[in-house]
């Protein structure tokens, strides 16, 4: 079982790394005011793979800080129960295919009725599901990483035994990133998918160009600001880059001179020509 998406506690991580939003700080509105706000790097994929049947784990393909590739195995639980019923599953179809076709054959010599024939072909496809059911059952027992990646945090042991559902491995793609923004309600006027940034991380010191993806679709009323999604335009991702590292996106000098240029309690319309950078 694999449920995706951020951690529950990413959105106030967020919000705590940037300040708690910006009306509030007066740092943050300052930086805002001049086409700087603060960033966080996050993987685009991940997720915590749960067990989908009860069981004792028979081996761990990896473990924490771990890299690996799709389809590599990530967990193999003990599965000699589970092989057994696919093995009695199997028997009891070929049981039911043999009779079903003996059954056939005395039809055609009028030695029984339809009826028989037809209970027996039914018999044949319940016993063709229960294989089935036993193969998916069988396939489980082996977790197999769904996207190249890394792994966060590894929640269980080899020898122990879970139950259904119970979480084993957090794992997310480190090759495939994105940026989020908390930035001031009032630039969704001029802030449109498209537009460019300088993203400058804190960890590295490096300097990378970005580009927003999508605002977000709700603004926070106590700090009047919203989440943007961006992401990073350059060739694949720079070594030492790694979800979770911060940092601040820095906006174009024309965008900085526009924000500035708008008098006060004057309505801000269509951006001015020069928000994107060519």
């Amino acid at each position: 079982m694999i449920r995706h998406g951020a951690r529950p506690g990413a959105a106030f991580l967020l919000i705590a790394l940037l300040g708690g939003g910006f009306a509030s700080t007066p740092a943050a509105a300052q930086d805002a005011a001049q086409g700087q706000v603060r960033a966080l790097v996050e993987a685009r994929r991940h997720a915590v793979l749960s067990s989908e049947i009860p069981g004792r784990i028979a081996r761990m393909g990896v473990d924490a800080g771990q890299s690996f590739k799709a389809g590599d195995l990530l967990v193999a639980f003990d599965c000699a129960s589970y092989q057994a019923e696919l093995d009695g599953a199997r028997a009891q179809l070929n049981a039911a295919e043999v009779t079903a076709r003996v059954n056939r054959r005395l039809n055609s010599l009028r030695s029984i009725g339809e009826a028989e024939v037809q209970l027996a072909e039914a018999k044949a496809q319940v016993a063709r599901a229960d294989v089935r059911k036993a193969e998916v059952q069988a396939r489980r027992c082996d977790i197999k990483a769904p996207f190249d990646g890394r792994v966060v945090e590894r929640r269980i042991q080899e020898h122990e035994s879970v139950a259904a559902g119970a979480p084993l491995l957090e794992i997310l793609s480190d090759r495939d990133l994105k940026v989020e923004l908390i930035v001031p309600s009032s630039w969704l006027v001029w802030l449109k998918p498209g537009q460019r940034f300088d993203l400058r991380i804190d960890e590295t010191g490096a300097t990378l160009p970005g580009e927003v993806v999508l605002p977000g679709a709700k603004v926070d009323p106590a700090s009047q600001s919203v989440k943007v999604t961006a992401k990073l335009t350059g060739e694949g991702v720079p070594a030492g880059m790694i979800a979770g590292m911060s940092g601040t996106a820095i906006f174009p000098e024309p965008v900085v001179s526009s924000l500035q240029g708008t008098p006060q309690g004057t309505p801000q319309g269509t951006p001015k020509s020069g928000t994107a950078r060519p």
